[in-house]
């Protein structure tokens, strides 16, 4: 039974997880923003399967977040490029990794390091106010109403919680 689609909740992150919130997907992305983005790599690489890999990356086609560029004719085969709204995921699975990092990394460390091309460092996310620079924290930032706010389904409750404007 197909699972219902989050894109009537009046919410970000429930419309994000409608794109990107197949378990696959964030692996798919991974082996895309590595530089992996041929259909037979990717599925070895993941050892996900074929019919598994042409869905997922359909929707995410159908979605603008990928592209298929034919990189041979005969027989046609396509290699998958981020789109731009695709990049703009970029931060989404940086933190995702950080995360892993910090919380689930086996005792020899995380299995692969984020290195700045600038300076050569390896580095995590980190989540920082746009406008003064400062970091985020769930301790250091509130939730309000924004101008799309509305009671529906996935939003019974949580108005209830957002504050007010100081």
């Amino acid at each position: 039974m197909p699972k219902a689609a989050m894109s009537d909740i009046v919410c970000s992150i429930a419309r994000t997880l409608d794109v990107v919130g197949e378990r696959w997907t964030p692996l798919i992305l991974r082996d895309l923003f590595v530089g992996v983005n041929r259909f037979e790599d990717i599925r070895r690489d993941l050892g996900i399967a074929s019919n598994v890999l042409t869905a997922r990356l359909d929707a995410l086609r159908q979605d603008g977040i990928v592209e298929a560029r034919a990189y041979q004719t005969n027989p046609v085969r396509h290699e998958y490029v981020l789109t731009e709204q695709g990049r703009d995921l970029y931060p989404v699975l940086t933190m995702l990794i950080s995360w892993g990092d910090k919380w689930l990394a086996g005792p020899a460390g995380p299995p692969a390091l984020v290195v700045h091309r600038d300076c050569g460092h390896p580095t995590s996310g980190v989540v920082v106010c746009r406008d003064c620079g400062a970091p985020l924290t769930a301790d250091n930032v509130y939730w309000r109403h924004g101008p799309g706010a509305q009671r529906g389904p996935g939003t019974m409750l949580i108005g209830d919680h957002l504050e007010s404007a100081p």
